[in-house]
């Protein structure tokens, strides 16, 4: 696989965009691009500080065309459309852990129970006018409640909402709430975050907070992964962790729309999607936790969402 740069991600998406689209709207998307594969590259630093190894950027192409950014012609009033959308699911615990622990494994705020999903759609209509707007999701899942961690990734995103409009934190932190349940368990997936979609890419101050959301990645979810990064766990903590991984697994092949899209779009890499799941899990019959105990802890804040900011 390529060592990992900005210019060899723009590269491998040029000409991924329908040439059908207006110079505006390529110059958009080109600038998308640009803030995605920045905000990627700046966290895989990060990452790389700690994981003591070189990241590498594996591509691949839709043989129907498209990859990373998808294009597709649909019938009805939809021409044409273009979707630019970077997942990060911060995974596989760091090797730096390795040196303090037999597994490679995390309790309070494991690497790959934090998520982050920016996007941005545009399609042309048959008319030939053009509408765009973007979409995201910024939501963490511990195994453990750690009310210190849960309010400072709150707190961070509130600050980052507020400096653009008042209303989006508790909006946003609300539909993030709603969207991330589990109903056949009642719990909800995780500790949240925020939530947003249909903010019209013709507004300058949406693409505004877009960028604001990719540069509130770091500080909201750095800080936990150091603190924690080299604590140890239980056999009975292991068990529990794998079995909220069960959970994590049941929402995203169950009930996440991303993954029915991915798994519906004819020649999109399976893998990319599956990447999202954590690496082990466990289910098990009546293993509800102990009243009262910190397993009890997370299970009642899943149930019923607290405001953390």
């Amino acid at each position: 696989m390529e060592a990992m740069t900005e210019e060899k991600i723009l590269s491998f998406f040029q000409g991924c965009i329908p040439n059908d689209f207006s110079s505006r709207t390529q110059t958009q998307a080109d600038r998308i691009l640009r803030l995605f594969a920045k905000v990627r590259e700046e966290l895989l630093q990060e990452l790389q500080k700690i994981e003591g190894a070189e990241f590498k950027l594996d591509t691949w192409k839709r043989a129907e065309g498209g990859g990373g950014v998808m294009s597709a012609i649909s019938e009805g009033e939809v021409l044409s459309k273009a979707n630019v959308d970077i997942s990060i699911v911060t995974g596989k615990v760091p090797k730096a852990a390795v040196k303090h622990l037999h597994q490679a494994a995390k309790i309070t705020t494991s690497l790959d129970e934090s998520h982050f999903n920016l996007r941005v759609v545009v399609m042309k209509l048959n008319d030939g006018a053009e509408v765009g707007w973007y979409g995201g999701v910024m939501d963490i899942n511990p195994s453990y409640l750690v009310p210190e961690d849960a309010t400072h990734f709150h707190k961070t995103l509130k600050d980052m909402c507020d400096k653009h409009d008042a209303s989006y934190y508790p909006r946003f932190k609300k539909w993030c709430d709603e969207y991330f349940v589990i109903p056949h368990r009642g719990e909800h997936r995780g500790l949240g975050g925020i939530f947003f979609d249909n903010l019209m890419s013709q507004e300058e101050g949406n693409f505004s907070f877009l960028e604001s959301c990719t540069k509130t990645i770091i500080p909201a979810y750095l800080p936990i992964l150091k603190a924690h990064m080299c604590d140890t766990y239980s056999d009975q903590e292991m068990a529990w962790k794998q079995l909220r991984n069960g959970r994590y697994t049941e929402f995203n092949l169950m009930h996440d729309k991303g993954m029915k899209f991915g798994l519906q779009l004819s020649g999109f890499r399976k893998e990319t999607l599956f990447a999202s799941l954590p690496l082990t899990a466990m289910w098990g019959y009546k293993l509800d936790p102990e009243p009262g105990s910190r397993e009890d802890e997370l299970v009642q804040v899943l149930r019923c969402p607290r405001e953390w900011a």
